[in-house]
């Protein structure tokens, strides 16, 4: 979709995940329009600058004053799975039978995992007519477990084939980089990933140039390979975070589908684990399951805020805790005590983007909100004409990290990185995976006159004004 297409975009739901999408197509330029039944989302949502319509998604004259027939992309983001896999439907119908010719992309947001197979999406889509799906809980995991490796850190988003971006705050003690540009903090420390991105307090996030100085309390993102790195990344920004064990002991508040999900990940690492289910029935159901015959789990039934029983478990000697239950507010209460308790590292999977932040000051604590997850999913699906992730930030705002691959016949082959960047004034291409002998890839920093290959897969930074050129140029190469 190129900037300036008068095509639009409708968006079922004006919640956090709703206005959350909204916000950055709107800065792309897209033209959007928002439908929600209740007055209070569409208060919040009228500082957006979008098109917005009172109404229910499940009716279908409501979705026809929102022109759905003239939309490319329909989302629907309410907290009801049903109401969303329905307005789908309507919507599909009415392009299908008053639209103007162009097909219609249909993503629903899904918070029952169960209705989703991660490995067989095109399962999902056969049954229920939806073009994609986005769970959260299906894809929280990763960032979770990476994050708590560096709990220091403000945000860690994988782009896949264990790329990452990394954003950290700047300690004063941050000797080898306070009061440095980025090219001598490049060259002086050793081993240090390429800096893409930076907020300081009171200005708008940029994409720094390598003559940009470095102060205290900057948020840098920084583009990198393998998680190995993340420890010397905090290092070099004046953190000190604690060593992280190879098989880390591991404490879950709640037996939930989630719960169990991160205890099946951290079990198949030969990590030790112990689940806390407030739930008989959810402590019975996975004692009773596959995992539960593994000698490493052990399932407890009991209050998560119970001090007697956290201490007879020796909390204290677990490397890590995770809270998984139904309440954000809950999740950082009992994250809070195990801290206190002792827990070097604690980590939360909360629903609000914002408790999310606060969470982070909880001492080395590492939280995931689903919200943001959908966010940034939703909005992947939506630019997946260019075939990559895509992670819009959210300490270090309109600043957008994303991934392309350079397939057979694609228009940048063969053509040189800063036809692509347009010497750094539309984009920053971080590095390039090339692939070599044996299935494995090549790591190369990315210059100017490299020029792409078939197979490259490339890492790169644009404001989020700026997406819209980006993909353009990746589709037509010029």
């Amino acid at each position: 979709m190129p900037r300036g297409d008068s095509l639009r975009i409708v968006i079922g739901g004006a919640g956090e995940v709703g206005r959350g999408v909204a916000k950055a197509l709107r800065s792309e330029g897209r033209d959007v329009v928002l439908i929600d039944p209740d007055p209070t989302a569409i208060k919040e949502a009228q500082a957006l600058d979008v098109m917005i319509v009172q109404g229910d998604i499940n009716r279908r004259k409501d979705l026809k004053e929102a022109e759905v027939h003239k939309a490319e992309v329909f989302i629907a983001a309410t907290d009801r799975d049903e109401k969303n896999l329905i307005a789908c439907a309507l919507a599909r119908d009415i392009n299908e039978h008053e639209g103007n010719g162009v097909k219609l992309m249909t993503i629903a947001r899904v918070h029952g995992a169960e209705l989703v197979h991660a490995e067989k999406p095109e399962a999902f889509k056969r049954w229920s007519g939806v073009d994609h799906a986005v769970c959260s809980d299906l894809l929280v995991i990763g960032d979770l477990k990476a994050g708590l490796k560096a709990s220091s850190m403000h945000e860690v988003l994988s782009l896949g084939n264990d790329a990452w971006v990394a954003v950290v705050q700047v300690e004063p003690s941050a000797d080898q980089m306070v009061h440095k540009t980025l090219e001598e903090a490049e060259n002086e420390i050793d081993g240090l990933p390429r800096i893409f991105g930076m907020k300081r307090q009171k200005e708008r996030s940029k994409i720094p140039g390598w003559q940009e100085s470095i102060t205290s309390g900057d948020l840098l993102a920084f583009a990198t390979i393998g998680q190995h790195s993340f420890r010397r990344i905090l290092q070099a920004a004046g953190h000190t975070p604690p060593k992280y064990p190879e098989k880390p002991r591991v404490l879950i508040f709640g037996a939930t589908r989630l719960g169990r999900q991160i205890a099946a990940s951290y079990l198949k690492d030969g990590s030790r684990v112990t689940v806390i289910s407030q739930s008989l029935e959810g402590a019975n159901e996975l004692a009773g399951s596959k995992i539960g015959e593994d000698t490493n789990l052990d399932v407890m039934h009991g209050d998560a805020m119970d001090a007697d029983l956290l201490t007879e478990i020796d909390i204290d000697n677990h490397d890590i805790s995770i809270a998984v239950l139904s309440d954000d507010h809950t999740n950082m209460a009992v994250s809070m005590q195990a801290a206190e308790m002792g827990v070097e590292r604690t980590g939360l999977v909360l629903d609000d983007s914002r408790m999310a932040t606060v969470a982070r000051r909880i001492g080395q604590s590492f939280a995931v909100s689903r919200r943001r997850v959908a966010i940034n999913n939703i909005l992947r699906q939506v630019h997946s004409k260019v075939e990559g992730n895509y992670h819009l930030l959210s300490s270090v705002p309109e600043i957008v990290g994303m991934s392309a691959t350079i397939g057979p016949g694609h228009k940048m082959l063969d053509k040189e990185v800063s036809v692509l960047e347009r010497e750094g004034a539309l984009c920053r291409v971080a590095f390039i995976l090339r692939p070599v002998r044996g299935g494995k890839e090549s790591m190369l920093r990315a210059s100017g006159d490299q020029v792409f290959k078939e197979g490259d897969r490339l890492m790169l930074f644009a404001r989020v004004e700026d997406i819209g050129k980006v993909e353009e140029r990746l589709l037509t190469g010029s």
